[in-house]
């Protein structure tokens, strides 16, 4: 039996609530680790980031025409599906 990692789920949104198209989002600081790499939001300003362990994550998201962002999330032990978040950025 395999164990699938959590996920980090979310949207990117503008100041009006507007999904934010190929913004970049990407792990700033974590319990672990964690590799070089970011996630591009669709047409919806959605993502998806694996997280490999439980714990405290923050985010960072960068797009252009808005100040970078970064929030923090906890990812339970417990949780074996997505934590849902939105990253509101600014012009």
């Amino acid at each position: 039996m395999t164990t699938q990692s959590p996920l980090v789920a979310g949207r990117v949104l503008g100041p009006s609530g507007q999904p934010v198209a190929q913004a970049r989002v990407y792990f700033l600081q974590g319990p672990v680790p964690l590799p070089d790499m970011a996630a591009l939001t669709d047409a919806q300003g959605s993502f998806i980031l694996a997280v490999p362990v439980a714990g405290t994550y923050q985010i960072g998201c960068t797009a252009d025409g808005y100040a970078p962002a970064t929030i923090t999330v906890q990812v339970p032990a417990t949780s074996s599906q997505s934590v849902h978040v939105e990253i509101s950025v600014k012009p």
